[in-house]
């Protein structure tokens, strides 16, 4: 049997619409698109099997949520910093070489969302330190996933300019996202997510933060491909786009729906994804032009960071439910993330990661180093970032 055209799948769909019922799971239509957006629903192909995502009941998408917090790349590079043992107002903006006033709202930010609380350390003047809270700790697997991304699809000729030492098994800490029920490793082919879990109806509030048109100055400061990283991606809506494209999102009328942002908002993401290698554009119409937007393999590598990035959101929500989730088919479960060491399988825990910077990346905040080798900082140190081998927890 043939495979229906485009043509026969809309007349199809425009014959069920606003009648969707049970039974639409026996229909079968296969060589179509993965997923096709119509009305009020989704319905989603998978080999031959047809079925249908159903509108959310919640009104809390814990991508957004997650986004409002550390969405910006200036939030989550201070909060990199705090990683690193930051905690100090100039020594954040020294190693960024961020613009004070840039900084002060984005501490501001980081300290609403509860990721960072403020302490004293001098009174004549005041004087504060910014210090990770266990929901700001708890981001770390995000920071371990774009170092990941950013180490293998941006390369620097010299080599990675950090690198996480795990002490646990005394090597390499290469990070691996699994599945906490079946223990098997998540890939971008293996997970089914609702596209509307994309949608978050609730109007942007003064907390939200413009991202940059100098993508370059995320990584002005200290180099890491943490920030090479969330310039290639974008602003939140990079972020929403390449989530809809793991559901099976190619067209642009349904991100355009799923997300009802401007036209030319969406065609400037979209063109921007594509520049940077993380979508393929195919043209399917040429009267008028009209094109698919497909993951590339670099963009499938991303797949981890949104998922954690979700994950993360999703825990931020405390008592507010939600019925946004994705679905780990290898086990048919709903997906929680576990993040483990690839040595030794071990939980990857931040206070017992040992980071490493070559010296000459760390010029920013190591005044006169002068020898070639690496130095070592501890990821949980908890003074200046020029401290060697200190082991003080960031909370604190």
């Amino acid at each position: 049997m043939l495979a229906p055209s485009a043509a026969e799948v809309d007349r199809w769909l425009r014959k069920v619409q606003g009648r969707f019922r049970s039974q639409i799971a026996g229909k079968t239509i296969a060589g179509t698109s993965k997923c096709l957006l119509v009305g009020n629903a989704v319905i989603e192909f998978i080999g031959k099997a047809t079925f249908l995502t159903k509108r959310l009941k919640s009104k809390v998408s814990p991508l957004s949520h997650a986004l409002k917090a550390i969405g910006d790349p200036w939030s989550f590079l201070i909060l990199q910093e705090a990683f690193f043992g930051v905690r100090r107002f100039d020594d954040f903006q020294r190693n960024l070489n961020i613009a004070r006033n840039t900084l002060t709202d984005r501490l501001a930010l980081l300290i609403e969302c509860d990721l960072f609380k403020k302490r004293t350390y001098q009174t004549r003047p005041t004087r504060y330190e910014y210090r990770l809270t266990t929901r700001g700790l708890d981001s770390y697997p995000y920071a371990l996933f774009l170092m990941k991304w950013g180490d293998r699809w941006l390369p620097n000729e010299q080599g990675p300019p950090v690198r996480l030492r795990h002490k646990t098994c005394n090597k390499p800490l290469r990070p691996s996202a699994i599945c906490a029920a079946c223990r098997r490793e998540v890939r971008a082919e293996d997970i089914s997510i609702n596209p509307l879990s994309a949608k978050d109806p609730a109007p942007e509030d003064s907390a939200q933060v413009r991202y940059s048109s100098r993508p370059a100055l995320y990584t002005a400061g200290r180099p890491t491909s943490v920030g090479g990283a969330l310039a290639a991606i974008g602003d939140r809506w990079g972020f929403f786009v390449l989530w809809l494209s793991f559901a099976g999102i190619t067209k642009f009328d349904h991100f355009h729906r799923i997300l009802g942002i401007a036209r030319t908002t969406l065609t400037a993401r979209l063109d921007r994804l594509a520049q940077q290698g993380l979508l393929d554009r195919v043209l399917y119409q040429d009267r008028p032009p009209r094109h698919d937007y497909h993951l590339t393999a670099k963009g499938k590598a991303l797949c981890p960071v949104l998922l954690v990035l979700f994950d993360w959101g999703e825990r931020g929500l405390g008592t507010e439910k939600t019925d946004a989730s994705v679905l780990h088919k290898s086990c048919g479960e709903r997906l929680r993330l576990l993040v483990v060491c690839e040595n030794c399988k071990e939980v990857a825990d931040p206070h017992d990661v040992e980071v490493i910077i070559r010296d000459e990346s760390r010029k920013s905040s190591v005044r006169n180093a002068k020898s070639p080798t690496s130095s070592h900082i501890s990821l949980s140190a908890g003074s200046k970032a020029g401290s060697r081998r200190k082991t003080v927890d960031p909370s604190n």
